[in-house]
């Protein structure tokens, strides 16, 4: 049998090793970008055509070369960056490796014009499958142009692989802006097929990103953080409904890298605050000492290691927490504007309406029942009678309500009988059974959420019923002896909030106790349900009335109370 491997032959290696450099178009540009800015370019033109499958032509005025250097940056590994091995963790350029304009020119047709400070003429290349087919000399300002056409021309296959010019472009875009974001001190001017597209003069990270973005990203806020040798830097969102899609970039020592880890930390930092953890945005620029940082894990740079990067990434998740807290942190300015008002200390925390201040009905009802002899109108097991009245209200399309004393809900049955519903046990009732037979409800989330702070001995009460009130779809965070509560079920309304938390804070509740769940639902259903003084309207007194006849169990509220009464239509006269 003969042998069957073989060298590949020289020409097929190299070949093989400027695809891994440059993938696309795209990638000719972020090479000929990075190369002008280690230059020290201040000026920078670009010129695509075709969306860069016909022309990419860059035009700066950095310190440009000698012609020796220019002839030997289009060789393999020629590098002024790295004279020893050890140089390789002090990195502090863009550009290392001596590939760029190497493998650019295997795969395209190359021409580079370039000139230093020292030389009195400068020097023309042209450059086909990586070798110098014709140099001359020419009279040209201090820089370099590089105009790179026809790429993949010698390699029908790659060049097939190209996506649309619209997708192509989308890319050449998206490594430009990159650039811009991290380098912003440059003046840059894009033109595509001619027409001028970017023109960008320094500016700060904010107005850079408004301009790109085009207001789309409107709330950010700024991070900083300087610990253990890091210094990190930029702009996070705020939650923002209008969001579809978040943008997002990771700068290390201003290079734009893909790291998954520190990724996940930033995303999972708006856990709680966003369903739609895409919709985050992030421009962070991490600064950190070149040692610490192995860049030579990708053949485009665009991935990195960091030593200790388990660390950082904790580092900025708490963060970016501890931002978005102090973002959604309810002022007591704001709160008095809605007429809800809690201290940071537990005894005075109350839910502040006027119906609240001004009434206390429990002792009044009492008198009623007592007056009217209500009780003497109770059902008593008239089983009958109650089938009736819930097939009443189930078929009847439309029932004709009205209010008594803020307390009472009356309406009337085929014209014989008069049922008085109590209005707070009503719904008091209607929620208990909601949350009695419901599971992982849905909930309502808040633009803001709610910080509250407690004292240790019901911040431990809470967090032992955590599991509870999640399942209720009371999605809540403890952190730092205080719960921040950012939704609520979709049966409960905003402004029982705060009385719901200060009747929980009532009682003492153990973990894994058998009795929690009824406790809390009794506790929820109580302070949700509408209060007597309440002034409701005929659409809300008619779902209440629908509701209740729905329940199990519409007669007596788990207490026992009943929640309705029937009288015979002459009971008035009487």
């Amino acid at each position: 049998m003969k042998d069957v491997i073989q060298f590949l032959p020289v020409n097929v290696i190299s070949q093989i090793a400027a695809g891994e450099v440059i993938q696309r178009p795209s990638s000719v540009l972020r090479e000929l970008l990075e190369n002008a800015i280690d230059a020290n370019a201040k000026i920078i033109d670009i010129f695509v055509k075709d969306s860069g499958k016909t022309l990419i032509q860059l035009i700066d005025d950095g310190d440009g070369m000698s012609r020796n250097d220019a002839k030997m940056s289009i060789q393999r590994y020629a590098t002024s960056k790295i004279k020893k091995a050890n140089d390789i963790f002090h990195i502090t350029t863009k550009g290392f490796r001596g590939e760029a304009l190497a493998s650019i020119a295997l795969i395209s047709q190359l021409e580079i014009q370039t000139k230093n400070k020292e030389d009195t003429v400068g020097i023309h290349l042209f450059v086909e499958e990586g070798k110098i087919k014709e140099e001359i000399p020419i009279n040209m300002l201090k820089g370099t142009r590089v105009s790179v056409k026809n790429i993949f021309y010698k390699i029908p296959a790659r060049r097939q692989f190209l996506k649309s010019s619209r997708i192509e472009f989308q890319h050449i875009i998206h490594e430009f802006y990159k650039i811009v974001l991290a380098h912003r001190n440059i003046l840059y001017r894009f033109y595509h097929n001619d027409k001028i597209i970017f023109f960008f003069q320094g500016s700060s990270l904010e107005e850079r990103i408004k301009v790109i973005f085009k207001n789309k990203n409107k709330i950010l806020t700024p991070i900083f953080l300087n610990k253990n040798k890091i210094i990190v830097k930029g702009l996070v969102s705020v939650p923002d409904a209008y969001i579809k899609k978040g943008d997002q970039f990771i700068f290390v020592n201003q290079r734009c890298v893909t790291h998954l880890l520190l990724h996940k930390n930033i995303i999972h930092a708006y856990n709680g605050f966003l369903k739609n953890l895409k919709t985050v945005s992030y421009f962070i620029f991490i600064k950190i000492d070149s040692c610490l940082i192995n860049w030579n894990i990708h053949p485009a740079k665009k991935e990195v290691q960091l030593e200790g990067e388990d660390i950082y990434g904790s580092m900025i998740q708490k963060k970016i927490k501890k931002i978005l807290f102090h973002q959604y942190e309810v002022k007591n300015k704001e709160l008095n504007n809605y007429n809800v008002s809690f201290s940071c200390n537990s005894k005075e925390f109350f839910l502040k309406n006027l119906y609240l201040e001004k009434f206390s009905y429990k002792e009044k009802i009492i008198q009623l029942e007592n007056y009217f002899g209500l009780k003497n109108f109770l059902l008593n097991g008239n089983i009958g009678l109650i089938n009736q009245i819930s097939h009443y209200v189930y078929n009847k399309k439309t029932i004709e309500t009205f209010q008594v004393n803020k307390k009472y809900i009356i309406f009337t049955l085929n014209n014989e009988y008069l049922i008085l519903v109590d209005q707070h046990r009503a719904h008091k009732n209607i929620l208990f059974e909601f949350f009695l037979k419901e599971k992982n409800l849905v909930s309502q989330q808040f633009l803001f959420p709610i910080r509250v702070k407690l004292i240790e001995k019901e911040f431990i009460s809470l967090k032992n019923i955590k599991n509870e009130l999640i399942n209720f779809g009371f999605h809540l965070y403890f952190c730092n002896e205080s719960v921040y509560l950012y939704s609520l079920p979709e049966k409960i309304h905003q402004n029982a909030l705060i009385d719901i938390i200060h009747n929980i804070l009532k009682y003492n509740f153990i973990k894994g106790e058998k009795n929690n769940k009824k406790i809390l639902i009794q506790s929820i259903s109580k302070s949700a349900s509408i209060k007597y003084g309440t002034k409701l309207y005929p659409d809300k007194m008619e779902c209440l009335i629908r509701d209740l006849f729905s329940c199990h169990n519409p007669n007596y509220t788990d207490s026992g109370s009943p929640i309705f009464f029937v009288f015979k239509k002459n009971f008035f006269e009487k």
